[in-house]
């Protein structure tokens, strides 16, 4: 349990029971056709990655070289880099492909071509593929440009096309779970047609947001999913009714530092540096983090949110509870409204517990 006398700051929580009642959730809904890859990104600490070695994951995501090399130290042997190729890395990447089973995600031609000139790097190679989210990535229906890369991927020797990954991120800008749905089963809907198009090359499909992944029930042709957020979940996950509140395994503990009683609100130590500035639309308002907990002379569940945030503070509106309630060095409990971004700012100020 938490020693909520030893808080002394703005302090990333863990409950690592949770995490594991996550990670087992989705591993239960997938076939055993498909591989488990997931994101290590959110957590990108050593203690959440030996929960999922608990449950045999030897397959990870990770989004930079530099974590790629840390989890490598940590054991962990296949791993695929879900971001478009840096082509600044390659000494780096040399050095990762000679003892690990690496994938590489290519989302032009140009850099299939520059990668295809350097033989020391050795990895499977998977083309990029937006079905919509226009972030980064070959259209799903750009065929010259796709055909391009699988030519060249395939006159080398030290690459070998693996397929098409994508990240459907238009479902963390959905509302209701149907949208969401709908949106996931477009996107598979392309990555599947590919998959047949393309057939003569074996390809396979990697798919991995965690919206629809967690609301997703048929992975049936899909080869292998990577979702990560999931593994915490957040208030943005929590309002889009993707998760419930006892699936959120991340929060944040955070002082009182000043009340004022005329407006109704107390300022904590959290800000920008420990939650980032992301926010979830409600109404006509923003919230940058759901308040859950008031751990004063009694823990009390609470209902209230962060309304503003600069670089240290916070100020919550107290809404639905009373302000004489609360004292200055008090702590409350928050979700964060994005946990990947949180665990990445807090780092060295997280705890795990049980």
């Amino acid at each position: 349990m938490i020693k909520y006398s030893k808080i002394k700051s703005p302090t990333f929580v863990i409950n690592t029971e949770i995490v594991r009642e996550n990670i087992k959730t989705m591993m239960d809904k997938l076939p055993s056709t498909c591989v488990f890859r997931p994101h290590f990104k959110t957590h990108d600490n050593k203690e959440t990655a030996a929960i999922f070695k608990e449950f045999g994951v030897t397959h990870i995501t990770v989004s930079s070289v530099e974590m790629a090399l840390y989890f490598r130290l940590l054991g962990f042997k296949d791993i695929t880099v879900a971001f478009p190729v840096n082509l600044r890395e390659h000494r780096n990447l040399n050095k990762l492909s000679k003892n690990t089973k690496l994938g590489l995600t290519f989302s032009n031609p140009e850099s299939v071509n520059i990668i295809a000139g350097k033989p020391l790097i050795k990895a499977g190679a998977w083309i990029e593929t937006d079905t919509g989210y226009n972030r980064s990535g070959i259209a799903w229906d750009n065929y010259d440009q796709i055909e391009k890369c699988i030519n060249r991927i395939n006159e080398t020797k030290h690459l070998s096309f693996r397929g098409f990954l994508t990240h459907n991120g238009s479902t963390y800008n959905l509302i209701t779970k149907e949208d969401i749905l709908r949106s996931s089963e477009e996107s598979i809907s392309k990555m599947k047609s590919l998959k047949e198009k393309y057939a003569a090359y074996n390809p396979e499909i990697s798919v991995g947001d965690t919206p629809g992944c967690s609301l997703m029930t048929d992975f049936e042709g899909i080869d292998e999913v990577r979702p990560g957020n999931f593994v915490y979940y957040d208030f943005m996950q929590l309002e889009k009714k993707v998760c419930k509140v006892s699936s959120v395994a991340a929060t944040v503990l955070c002082p009182v530092v000043d009340i004022n009683r005329e407006r109704y609100e107390i300022v904590i130590h959290g800000g920008a540096v420990h939650f980032s500035k992301e926010f979830v639309k409600s109404g006509n308002s923003q919230s940058f983090g759901r308040v859950i907990k008031h751990i004063g002379k009694t823990v009390d569940e609470v209902d209230e949110d962060i309304i503003s945030l600069s670089q240290e503070h916070g100020v919550i509106k107290i809404e639905h509870g009373n302000i004489a309630d609360y004292s200055v060095g008090d702590l409350v409990e928050i979700i964060p409204v994005h946990s990947c971004l949180t665990a990445n700012l807090m780092k060295g100020k997280t705890l795990h517990y049980r």
